[in-house]
């Protein structure tokens, strides 16, 4: 996903859950006055978000009273397990949420249902082309084999935040931030004079890391695969990235425990001041809102740089998605689409998740038709999945999770070489796509 999986943690979980009905193992239509029953797993544990799921759902009901929606709270840290459990034993759902990034997994082993005729009727519905109202970044996510296995219902990207007083103590411009890597590095090493952490910059095993390297990676030229579909990443481009960007860590320009660090642990140091720039989404503009409101004041949110070959952002966010083995597949379809229309559920449930929702119209909209939702918004045109500019991989799920931070963390600790991190990431990368 994924979101940078910063999702709020579960710690509530069992007490939420505990007053939620549990799903059933089958959507089979009630036998009582022609109900139907929609079973949904959803992955935010946050209490806001879980009402407005919940009020989504009244609203779906009052409008559809022969469909009730079962929701069952499964987090994101326990999904993965379930659904997996699920689909050798059965028990999936009907709707789920689903990272971004295995949409094109489970679609490849033929476990969801494609959404091209529904999307085509939502659009006459809505009198848009849905397909268009999508950042083009999920229809590369969602697409396989040419057909569209999800609905979007929230993104996000990254941008710098940087520190305008701490720039101007450094002599810099709090004008005129980095718009390259480069001038990302020559501001980094002014800031040293500040004493403060001058780019909390990700070098741990962690999402984080390659949510924040890939927008070098790509920017330089490299490439997750070649035109054989395997590791394209022994290059001279990828090399480069990695060195320029290993060389923060080895230079000072970020936390000594960088190698090491959670998310939390990075943004909390910049909402605390201690950091003059961090690149992260807008979730933690809403955070500093509501911790250190006095810090934004002093807060500048730019571009992500760019990198010879141009300017790449992170994509993340989610989807709603059918399972094949529905057998109620157009009460699906009809909560799918509510819940994912401007129309319907979905400006309430996207402002829950501190990010944007994933409709271009929609985002066009209160609340994020101010800034810094708008310049997000406009990053968003420019944010691209890991492996481009090659379509989705149904081994992408498995190759994110430990596969280019670890090359990162083992450089940027001296572990290994740039070469030798290289080629065991590469020999890594092809042994999971052999699989």
């Amino acid at each position: 996903m994924k979101v940078g999986r910063t999702l709020v943690a579960a710690a509530s979980v069992a007490a939420l859950v505990a007053g939620l009905t549990a799903c059933s193992s089958s959507g089979d239509p009630s036998k009582d006055s022609g109900k139907q029953t929609v079973t949904f797993w959803q992955f935010d544990t946050a209490k806001p978000t879980i009402k407005a799921y919940n009020d989504a759902i009244a609203a779906f009901e009052k409008k559809n009273p022969k469909i009730t929606v079962k929701m069952q709270i499964v987090p994101w840290a326990n999904q993965q397990q379930k659904i997996t459990t699920a689909i050798a034993g059965g028990g999936l759902p009907d709707v789920s949420m689903l990272g971004n990034d295995v949409v094109a997994q489970y679609a490849a082993s033929g476990n969801l249902k494609p959404l091209d005729s529904y999307i085509d009727a939502w659009s006459k519905e809505e009198g848009q082309n849905i397909k268009d109202d999508m950042y083009s970044g999920d229809t590369s996510y969602y697409t396989y084999k040419g057909k569209l296995y999800g609905s979007p219902v929230a993104d996000e990207t990254r941008m710098v935040y940087y520190n305008k007083a701490l720039f101007k103590q450094a002599g810099l411009d709090p004008d005129t931030p980095p718009t390259t890597w480069e001038e990302m590095q020559k501001a980094a090493t002014a800031l040293k004079s500040t004493g403060k952490v001058p780019w909390a910059a990700p070098m741990s095993n962690q999402y984080i890391t390659v949510q924040t390297f890939m927008s070098v990676y790509l920017s330089y030229g490299a490439q997750l695969f070649n035109s054989s579909g395997k590791c394209g990443l022994d290059t001279k481009q990828f090399k480069d990235a990695l060195t320029y960007y290993s060389g923060i860590a080895k230079a000072g320009l970020t936390t000594t425990d960088a190698a090491n660090q959670q998310a939390s642990d990075l943004d909390n140091l910049f909402m605390s001041g201690g950091a003059a720039m961090e690149i992260q989404g807008p979730g933690l503009y809403t955070q500093i809102k509501d911790q250190n409101p006095s810090l934004l004041k002093d807060v500048g949110i730019a571009p992500i740089p760019s990198g010879p070959k141009g300017q790449f952002g992170f994509l993340g966010g989610w989807p709603l998605v059918m399972w094949n083995s529905t057998k109620v597949p157009d009460a699906a379809a009809k909560w799918i689409h509510f819940a994912t229309s401007p129309k319907g559920g979905l400006k309430e449930i996207a402002a829950t998740s501190g990010i944007l929702p994933g409709r271009k119209s929609l985002a066009n909209s209160a609340p994020w038709n101010t800034e810094p939702f708008t310049g997000f918004a406009k990053q968003l045109t420019k944010a691209y999945p890991y492996q481009y500019p090659a379509g989705p991989s149904p081994k992408m799920g498995e190759i994110e999770t430990a596969s280019v931070q670890t090359a990162v963390q083992q450089v940027a600790t001296g572990a290994l070489s740039v070469d030798a991190a290289t080629k065991q990431l590469c020999s890594n990368i092809n042994g999971i796509l052999a699989k």
